[in-house]
């Protein structure tokens, strides 16, 4: 399987790419507002969190969509925690 790379992707270049976890997702909810008022129908947006995220701001994040004319917020997407090897499953 081959690495999935931004194209031309240079330590130069690093800078212009984030992980979509790494981006402020307050930012990201204004920024689908001020889309949304150019779009007929709705747009998919998803919330991209991290395990840091508490439910307030979760709350947070959806009340600046809807103030933002945001319609609709298709996934919530959080990074899969990992899990320390048990005691019982290293033996």
């Amino acid at each position: 399987m081959l690495p999935r790379l931004a194209p031309e992707l240079s330590p130069s270049t690093w800078w212009y790419y984030k992980n979509a976890h790494e981006i402020d997702q307050t930012w990201s909810m204004r920024a689908a507002g001020t889309r949304q008022r150019h779009i007929d129908q709705a747009q998919s947006v998803n919330l991209y969190i991290t395990n840091d995220y508490t439910m307030r701001r979760i709350l947070d994040l959806y009340l600046e969509a809807w103030r933002s004319g945001v319609k609709t917020l298709y996934y919530v997407r959080s990074r899969s925690l990992e899990v320390e090897e048990c005691e019982s499953c290293s033996s």
